[in-house]
């Protein structure tokens, strides 16, 4: 009989098959659990970069927004404004947007405003010469005329001819003699003369007004020289002049220095000054009658305690709110115009939210409620109360809880200053703002931006001191040529 066995195995060779699939099964398990836990972790280190990066976009967004503000604001400095395109766009934009926005305010033409009284050149009250001018034929017809009493006065003011205009050449022959008493030899000084220099006071003169009055080169006021008053003289000779003047003038700069320290009302401001290509600091200390500037290597606050050091505690320095000056020992005015600029950048931007807007329009109305204050006669009781009340005012900003990033920067800058925007209140004949040094300061600014700053470290010395006298002169409203040459020749002689 024969047995046929068919499909069948074995339960071993079953049982090696099956173990070779859980075998394989299992590794399978593995290399999947292996990827999902990869996965995972790519998952959770690819959420991490996309919260920073997200973060970081927040962040590059502000810095654009600053930076665009920035730009605007340079922009204003340089380029004038074109409404009209302006006004223009903004239509377009209004026209095509469902929620219409009120246009701003067209800004006044300049110039004089329509119904404003003319001016025109007033005619000399001082009268050289007097021409008589007539025909002796008629011009259409040759006719003969004869002369009459009735005349038509025209005034013209106009410079000498340049051909008159050449330097005047005077040699002194100063004789020696002999003093019987002292026993020796002696010889007079012209008066009028700078000692042991070739180059007269005039001259001399005329060489710092064009520098720091008309703000030119040493090549434009040599090319001047020589063309109008036929002088040939270096650029080297004309620095060696007003180092030589420097030299001079620096017993009235101490005294303007001094000057300074004993004012009870001084402003200060600074801005950046090249020097060789390396950038120094340009300080301005001011009052109303008196300008002193100095360049430094620092902007660091060892700078104005040296300048302003033995100055009264009570006196007041009216200031930016830079740092420097926060740890002096003077009572402060912090200046509003610089607050109300940042408030007003703030306000005006486009994506400015109503917190910043409010505060705006808040600290516009203080200020004109100070200036108010201000106008009227010192009474301190009255001055004492006015004080208290603001400075409430002052502390409520401080206070506020503001939810906006752009309310909060404003009303940082407020917290930084404190009461230091109210001390004008407490003395008479304190301004609220700083725009006297921002004044005094612009010459120099005007300079650097001719000049891009000094040669040298005894160049910027020079130019510190020489302006200071110059300015000081304007300053105090003498006439100029006239008080630089009294005040050369009384240095010289010293």
């Amino acid at each position: 009989m024969t047995i046929h066995l068919g499909s069948w195995q074995s339960r071993d060779e079953e049982k090696r098959l099956l173990r070779i699939k859980v075998e394989t099964l299992k590794r399978a398990h593995a290399q999947q659990k292996e990827k999902g836990d990869r996965l995972k972790q790519d998952n959770t280190q690819l959420k991490k970069e996309l919260k920073e990066a997200q973060a970081m976009i927040v962040h590059l967004k502000e810095d654009v927004r600053r930076l665009e503000k920035q730009r605007d604001r340079y922009r204003d400095m340089l380029f004038k404004k074109n409404v009209d395109v302006k006004k223009n766009q903004m239509e377009e934009s209004i026209s095509s947007q469902q929620d219409s926005v009120p246009l701003k305010k067209e800004k006044r033409k300049r110039g004089a405003q329509p119904g404003h009284r003319g001016h025109s050149r007033k005619r000399p009250q001082r009268v050289d010469e007097i021409k008589r001018v007539y025909l002796t034929h008629c011009p259409d017809c040759g006719t003969k005329l004869s002369r009459s009493n009735e005349t038509h006065s025209h005034t013209v003011e106009d410079l000498p001819p340049f051909e008159d205009q050449r330097t005047r050449v005077t040699r002194y022959d100063a004789e020696w003699q002999w003093c019987g008493n002292c026993k020796k030899k002696m010889r007079a000084q012209p008066k009028g003369v700078i000692p042991s220099c070739r180059l007269g006071v005039n001259l001399l003169s005329y060489v710092l007004l064009q520098k720091y009055g008309a703000k030119n080169s040493w090549e434009t006021i040599a090319y001047n020289l020589q063309v109008l008053y036929g002088v040939v003289v270096s650029k080297g000779t004309l620095v060696g002049m007003v180092h030589r003047v420097r030299q001079w003038l620096g017993t009235k700069y101490d005294a303007l220095l001094n000057e300074i320290r004993g004012s009870p009302v001084k402003h200060a401001d600074e801005t950046s000054w090249r020097v060789n290509g390396i950038n120094h600091w340009l300080w301005g200390f001011f009052t109303p009658s008196c300008a002193y500037y100095t360049i430094e290597e620092s902007r660091g606050k060892g700078v104005p305690e040296e300048i302003l050091a033995g100055s009264h505690k009570n006196d007041v320095l009216v200031r930016d709110d830079y740092a420097a000056y926060a740890k002096l020992h003077l009572q402060q005015q912090s200046c509003w115009s610089h607050l109300l600029r940042k408030g007003r950048e703030a306000a005006d931007n486009p994506h400015a939210s109503q917190e910043v807007k409010d505060l705006y329009a808040f600290l516009k109305t203080m200020f004109a409620s100070l200036q108010d204050l201000l106008a009227k006669p010192y009474r301190r009781v009255e001055r004492k109360a006015a004080y208290e009340k603001f400075k409430r005012d002052i502390e409520y900003i401080i206070n506020t809880c503001y939810c906006s990033q752009d309310a909060r920067e404003i009303q940082t800058r407020i917290a930084n200053q404190g009461t230091n925007l109210l001390t004008a209140i407490l003395h008479p004949n304190v301004p609220l703002t700083n725009n006297l040094a921002e004044r005094q300061l612009r010459p120099m600014v005007v300079t650097r931006k001719i000049s891009g700053g000094s040669r040298s470290l005894e160049g910027a010395k020079t130019h510190a001191v020489n302006m200071s006298i110059f300015q000081t002169i304007r300053m105090q409203q003498h006439p100029i040529v006239s008080t630089l040459k009294n005040l050369i020749l009384s240095s010289s002689l010293q």
